[in-house]
């Protein structure tokens, strides 16, 4: 009977990627964020009183029904 052995090449590999994604992680969090203007996804304590995208202006439900016939 064999016993169950993995091969060194797939343990090779799987560190090879655990290692790669750590670096790329790090790399990310380091350059910060995408783009100006990007804020932390946590929410601010107490809830938010204005419930949409307060700096999309002018793409309100309000501001589409009066377009016409788009």
């Amino acid at each position: 009977m064999r016993s169950f052995a993995v091969p060194p090449a797939l343990v090779g590999f799987i560190f090879l990627l655990l290692s790669l994604t750590a670096l790329s992680y790090a790399a990310g969090r380091m350059a910060g964020p995408v783009a100006p203007g990007m804020h932390s996804t946590v929410e601010k304590p107490g809830g938010a009183e204005d419930p949409g995208m307060s700096d999309m202006h002018g793409m309100g439900a309000v501001d589409r029904a009066g377009q016409g016939g788009r």
